[in-house]
């Protein structure tokens, strides 16, 4: 019996040794004991031994700054700032309360925006596909100004609209913004009016306004002057920097161009046959001392006090300066007159210094000549009329530097009539009526250019002058 027992023990034994699996069922227990010589895991659900997962960890040394990885903490005071969206930086996942653990990802971002996931997409298309729109101001975020109602208005109504030069620019070339506008709202349409819009127009309908403008103000100005006696044409005083030359000036009103020379095409023009602006503080030698200049003003005459002469430069030359009117006189009453001193030497001490005029011309044409002669003052038609009735004398002597002297001359059309007074009483000249004057000429012309001539012998006399020219016509 005991022999086969053993026997069946041995064949057991043997059996298992040679088993490739054992498979159990239920639950094992070692009761405490080791289980040994167990082989290195290869699947997911196989155990393992000691020295395997030794081999797996490595011991670290180092601080909490090596560590790679590191998780993400925040402070209360970032956590407020997250709360009410005031942070500086901000994730993805982080939209959290105060005391609450963070949700999502909360790796620092190191990369390209093209790296990112779930980038907005950008909007390209027009305002009127899009959902969900706005309806309101207040939706647009704009609240300031808005009274809360069924309509919502800017307060801006009843407040006028002034626009500057560039902005009226900026409007016409479509590069304008238009604010201070009321606007009526309609808060359940989404619908929109403007009120007290201001009226925008075209380049072309602005000129036409202007001109439309400006042909009023000319009837007006027109009716003004048919109210007064008579109406200034054309004016020069000769307000310039004194000790400048008169060519190439452009001041006064009423004129067609700047003041040239006759001159001046020619290669020997130079600054000694030109007119010179002087007054009384100007210091020159020779014949244009002071003490040979008058004070060029007269009674009642308002005069600034610069005038038309020479320097020292321009004894025994002639200088001849002219300058045309913007139109061509032609038809009516005019008065032509000036302020002048004309050199005083008699005609023999002349010494062929004859060239001092005061000539009306119908472009380079003369028509009516005011000069110096045998110490008087002439009228003649021309500078070389000798006939008596071409040159009338008007009988009032020169003054020289003692005084200066004012003339005025009426070219009366409808009467075929030139007339000429010197040294008048302007306190009681009467443009509508004058009293008889001291010559006349029966003689009418165009005329639409007046020119100065001036020449003087060196320390001679007095040099001859000119100022506040005027061309008045009668109403």
């Amino acid at each position: 019996m005991k022999k086969i027992t053993l026997l069946l023990t041995a064949l057991f034994v043997f059996t298992l040794a040679k088993a490739q699996d054992i498979k159990l069922k239920g639950n094992i227990s070692a009761e405490n004991n080791k289980i040994k010589n167990v082989a290195d895991p290869t699947d997911a659900q196989d155990a393992t031994t000691k020295s395997y997962v030794d081999s797996k960890i490595n011991s670290f040394s180092g601080s909490y700054n090596d560590l790679l990885n590191k998780p993400i903490t925040i402070n209360t005071n970032q956590v407020n700032a997250i709360t009410v969206n005031n942070a500086k930086v901000s994730f993805p996942g982080f939209g959290t309360t105060l005391g609450t653990v963070l949700d999502g990802s909360t790796e620092l971002f190191n990369g390209n925006y093209d790296d990112l996931i779930n980038k907005p997409v950008l909007f390209d298309g027009k305002f009127s596909s899009l959902t969900s729109k706005p309806t309101t101001l207040a939706d647009y975020g704009i609240t300031d100004g808005l009274a809360i109602g069924a309509t919502a208005t800017r307060a801006l109504a009843g407040n006028t609209i002034t626009i500057t030069a560039q902005q009226a620019s900026d409007i016409e070339t479509n590069n304008s913004k238009i604010s201070n506008i009321q606007v009526d709202w309609n808060a359940s349409t989404g619908e929109s009016a403007i009120l007290n819009k201001p009226t925008v127009y075209l380049k072309e309908e602005v000129d036409l306004l202007f001109s439309q403008m400006q042909d009023q103000i000319n009837s007006l100005q027109q009716k003004i002057q048919n109210l007064s006696p008579y109406s200034v044409v054309a004016f020069e005083g000769f307000d310039y920097d004194q000790g400048t030359t008169l060519y190439t000036k452009n001041g006064g009103d009423g004129w067609g161009g700047a003041w040239d020379n006759d001159q001046s095409s020619q290669t020997s023009f130079g600054v000694n046959k030109m007119h010179y602006i002087i007054n009384s503080s100007s210091s020159y030698g020779g014949v244009y001392n002071s003490s040979r200049r008058s004070n060029m003003t007269y009674p009642n005459l308002e005069s600034i006090g610069n005038y038309l002469g020479n320097d020292d430069q321009q004894t025994d030359i002639a200088c001849f300066s002219f300058r045309n009117l913007s139109e061509t006189i032609s038809s009516g009453v005019y008065y032509v007159q000036f302020l002048v001193q004309f050199n005083d030497f008699s005609d023999a001490d002349a010494g062929g210094a004859l060239n001092n005029f005061f000539i009306l011309n119908q472009d380079v044409s003369e028509k009516l000549v005011v000069r110096r002669k045998n110490g008087n003052i002439f009228m003649a038609k021309t500078k070389t009329s000798t006939d008596s009735a071409d040159i009338v004398d008007t009988g009032v002597a020169l003054k020289g530097a003692s005084a200066a002297q004012f003339v005025i001359i009426q070219i009366d059309f409808d009467n075929n009539k030139t007339s000429i007074w010197v040294d008048p009483e302007l306190s009681s000249f009467d443009y509508q009526n004058p009293s008889s004057p001291n010559a006349f000429l029966n003689h009418i012309f165009s005329f639409n250019r007046i020119t100065l001539a001036s020449q003087t012998k060196w320390d001679f006399g007095a040099p001859t002058l000119f100022d506040e020219i005027s061309v008045i016509m009668k109403n």
